[in-house]
């Protein structure tokens, strides 16, 4: 019959018993050193003999002697192996101390595992108000030789390997300055390490119990073989290469599979992953965090992931951008940043291996979204998958998430059936709502409740606007389905150029175009964007591209002229910084994969390089006489109550107008018929448009 299996915790009690013997015998040696005669203690003061003897470095072996005391501590009974080699000694393996290290380490510890360690600390240094033990007693406490107390000292330094790894922490002492010396300072060792030293499973300290976790066991995202690969070996080389602290940075936009691709990686190499949302974490309490975050991953001996996509740059995320920096440099563990942009980690160590997750390709989107629509019990027509993956490309965690957000609002509806189709309409709201972007910092969000139904544009100027949504439509079709993304490594992007006078519909119609695409549009302000700080404006640039990016939405740059104008001669630095922007614009715009349009009454100051760049250029002119005409028409609304003849066509024969000066003349004359007899009349809408060619200085 084969002996039962030892009991883990018995055998760290076991250990933690004779741990506790040792340090009352290093109190039996201390009482010892402060005693003044043979015959006894002297009680609280220091006796002549005893100076002596610290003066002149003699040993202190016979007052030991005299009290019966053995200069060493005794081992006492031997502990069993294994609990020896338990929780202090995979302790001290995990964290690479040394023995003095360890041993310093369990003594500060001590008065916080025994009641009768605490009082007699409290007695050997003749102060019961302190509950901290100072750094210089127990140096002493543990080391005979001077020589040694001062390594001891050095050990409790900022720098050291117990302080640094969060293992202890330092605390001033009372009656001495905001910054007392070092020897004075108190010594605790914080609750986790605490019930690591107990034997207990190690548990997160206040303040990260929501914060630090587990990482769940998920499905294996479904990655590129190629990207899988790389993820596997750069997290090898963290895990067994410490020395060389290599760090693993994860790009990928939120709900890409980042977490689930580390917690896979990380399987396959035989260790677990703890996780860390730095986001949602106050910068003041970063640095303390962090801290207590490498700590529990080195004693549980996992992979510690680190996730942030809020960008660092505002200036009171200083604090976590400094934090993170030193963090990533020190801590001796493998460490893995999952964040949507790199822009994000430029402080961190060049010691790092970057691995992007890329999103689903259209044809698998398409796949994921009937596969979605399934699960979530809805119905659909047949092409709405392959019409959602030309228009949207998001994360698999995204789809899920929308599609389900969608179904649930569904089946809220009045009378609605156990399979609901779906609603293309609320799905595009849902997946803009879960964007994730910070657009609204740099660019405020255009909207229209006009359709194509209310142009009014030459016949060519309209044929070129459905040739450029016919591209934002079927773009996915032509590069992806048909090969031509292989032919095209830049360049990819839909950029279009609205120009012309003043109020020709420039801005109506890209709010249309972006309405009939179902995307969100983004008209950037250039008062947030352009700084005079040398740059601060490339920085809002890169920012507004990859927000956009991420968000899925169409960029508008109205009046581009003065954001994307001619580089000129550098006669000084402010031309040398102004083509700066340029130059940067230009690449930025090059790289980017989606759609802008922008606006300008002055094309010719644009720059020619830019021009090359366009993929479509639209003159917006002003409307002929019919053109106008149909303009006043078209601009009074149904329920204004009217004349049953307006001379439509003889104010666009008479008023030489842009539609934008059409519809102000109209709602002129709205606020003329509601302060008078409440109807519009053709008097009334000469009044207005005469009041509007004045203003013009036309009249």
């Amino acid at each position: 019959m084969s002996p039962p299996a030892p009991d883990p915790l018995a055998q760290a009690l076991a250990g933690l018993d004779w741990l506790l013997g040792r340090v009352t015998r290093y109190l039996e040696r201390y009482g010892a050193r402060l005693t003044g005669r043979p015959d006894g203690p002297t009680g609280a003061h220091t006796s002549v003999e005893e100076a002596r003897r610290i003066l002149s470095g003699a040993a202190l072996h016979p007052a030991a002697a005299a009290l019966g005391l053995s200069v060493d501590p005794p081992p006492g009974r031997p502990p069993p192996p294994e609990s020896i080699a338990g929780p202090l000694a995979r302790l001290a393996a995990r964290f690479g101390l040394s023995a003095l290290e360890a041993r310093l380490l369990f003594a500060a510890a001590a008065p916080g595992l025994s009641l009768d360690i605490a009082r007699l600390y409290t007695f050997a240094w003749a102060d019961f108000t302190r509950k901290q033990p100072p750094v210089g007693f127990l140096a002493e406490l543990i080391c005979d030789d001077p020589r040694a107390a001062l390594a001891a000292h050095a050990a409790f330094r900022a720098r050291g390997t117990l302080a640094r790894c969060g293992l202890i922490a330092l605390h001033p002492a009372d009656g001495w300055t905001p910054d007392p010396p070092l020897v004075h300072r108190g010594v605790t060792v914080p609750e986790p390490v605490m019930a690591w030293l107990r034997g207990e499973p190690p548990a997160p300290g206040a303040g990260l119990v929501h914060r630090l976790a587990p990482a769940p066991d998920a499905e294996d995202p479904e990655l590129p073989e190629a990207v899988t690969a790389r993820l596997d070996e750069a997290l090898r080389q963290a895990i067994d290469d410490l020395d060389g602290r290599p760090r693993v940075v994860v790009v990928g936009l939120p709900g890409s599979g980042r977490r689930a691709a580390v917690v896979a990686a990380a399987r396959r190499a035989g260790v677990e992953v703890l996780t860390l949302d730095l986001d949602d974490l106050p910068p003041e309490a970063a640095a303390g965090a962090l801290l207590a975050a490498g700590r529990e991953a080195r004693m549980r001996g996992r992979v510690l992931l680190l996730t942030l996509d809020a960008t660092l740059d505002p200036p009171e995320r200083k604090g976590l951008s400094v934090a993170l920096d030193h963090f990533a440099r020190h801590h001796a563990g493998p460490l893995v940043l999952a964040t949507a942009s790199t822009d994000r980690l430029d402080r961190l160590p060049d010691a790092r291996v970057e691995v992007v997750l890329p999103l689903p390709e259209a044809h698998e989107q398409d796949r994921r979204w009937r596969d979605a629509f399934a699960e979530a019990g809805l119905r659909h027509p047949d092409d709405l998958p392959a019409t959602l993956a030309s228009q949207f490309s998001v994360t698999p965690g995204t789809l899920r998430a929308v599609v389900l957000e969608t179904a649930e609002a569904l089946r809220l509806r009045p009378g609605a059936p156990l399979r609901p189709e779906v609603d293309p309409v609320l799905l595009a709201e849902a997946i803009h709502r879960r964007s994730g972007h910070a657009l609204g910092a740099l660019a405020e969000p255009v909207t229209t409740t006009l359709n194509w139904g209310d142009v009014v544009l030459p016949d060519e100027v309209v044929e070129r606007l459905r040739e450029v949504r016919a591209h934002a439509r079927y773009r996915t079709r032509v590069f992806d389905d048909w090969g031509f993304r292989r032919k095209l490594s830049y360049g990819r992007g839909l950029t279009c150029l609205f120009s012309g006078p003043p109020g020709t519909g420039k801005t109506m119609m890209a709010g249309i175009l972006a309405r009939d695409l179902g995307r969100a549009m983004y008209k950037v302000d250039l008062s947030r964007v352009v700084s005079k700080w040398v740059g601060e404006t490339e920085k809002n640039l890169g920012r507004i591209f990859d927000e956009a990016a991420r968000a899925q939405v169409i960029l508008f740059f109205d009046e581009a002229d003065s954001l994307f104008a001619r580089r000129t001669e550098v006669k000084s630095s402010n031309d040398r910084f102004a083509n700066m922007e340029v130059n940067y614009l230009l690449q930025r715009m090059e790289q980017y994969d989606g759609m802008s349009i922008l606006t300008t009454n002055f094309e010719r100051g644009l720059d020619a390089a830019f021009k090359r760049r366009l993929r479509f250029r639209v003159h917006f002119p002003l409307p002929e006489e019919a053109e106008r005409a149909e303009l006043w028409r078209r601009m009074i609304p149904d329920e204004l109550p009217r004349d049953a003849e307006l001379p439509f066509a003889r104010l666009g024969r008479r008023y030489k107008m842009s539609g934008g000066n059409i519809k102000n003349a109209v709602l002129r004359a709205a606020f003329y018929a509601a302060e008078g007899e409440g109807r519009l009349t053709s008097a009334l809408l000469r009044k207005a448009a005469d009041a509007e060619m004045r203003e013009m200085g036309r009249l």
